[in-house]
């Protein structure tokens, strides 16, 4: 698949699900990796057309050492060739891991959703862009099976949907709670890139 077909079909797809409203500032987490890259580089060459502000967050996890510093370089490099405010933190997420008594991987992606949460609250953003792929979709869908999920969980990921917060004050995506757990916001994360594979 060529850019521009990929970028139309990522603009169609925002379109199609109303994903971001004019005049709206986005908060989008960029890890450095690919897919996240792809998408920076897709709103930010689209961002007159849309009509929309964007502010870069960028969480190390302090997992890979140099190369996690190499990753954060990276992004503030690339923010800074875009003219794109961004805020860099870092989070032991090994530490929280032993706390959480969890998966590096849940550890990770709580402690990743909570910094993207409080990036949007202080820039004043209600929407947080990732770059989740249909890859990632098929991911989560086995995951839940594997899980033993229930029908609601064969849904996998949504183009846009609710953070929540669980009884310790932690953001998670809402597909992680259970509503009886969780108390929903009007912050939203959205998934531009879900209609496109890795590989596009």
């Amino acid at each position: 698949m060529n850019k521009i077909k990929l970028e139309s079909k990522v603009i169609d797809f925002i379109q199609r699900y109303s994903l971001i409203s004019p005049e709206e500032l986005v908060v989008v987490g960029v890890s450095g990796g690919a897919d996240s890259v792809c998408l920076l580089h897709v709103l930010a060459k689209w961002r007159k057309e849309l009509g929309i502000k964007f502010h870069i967050a960028h969480l190390n996890h302090q997992l890979r050492g140099v190369e996690s510093e190499a990753d954060a370089e990276y992004v503030s490099n690339l923010a800074g060739s875009l003219g794109i405010p961004i805020t860099i933190d870092r989070q032991d997420v090994a530490a929280y891991r032993i706390e959480r008594n969890c998966s590096i991987e849940e550890a990770a992606r709580e402690l990743r959703y909570a910094f993207l949460a409080r990036v949007a609250g202080e820039v004043g953003a209600n929407r947080i862009a990732i770059g989740h792929t249909r890859d990632d979709q098929v991911e989560t869908i086995l995951m839940h099976i594997l899980r033993g999920t229930g029908i609601t969980g064969l849904c996998g990921l949504a183009p846009c949907s609710p953070i929540a917060y669980d009884s310790q004050g932690m953001s998670l995506p809402a597909e992680a709670l259970s509503i009886a757990k969780g108390q929903r916001s009007n912050l939203l994360v959205i998934r531009p890139l879900l209609d496109i594979t890795r590989e596009e």
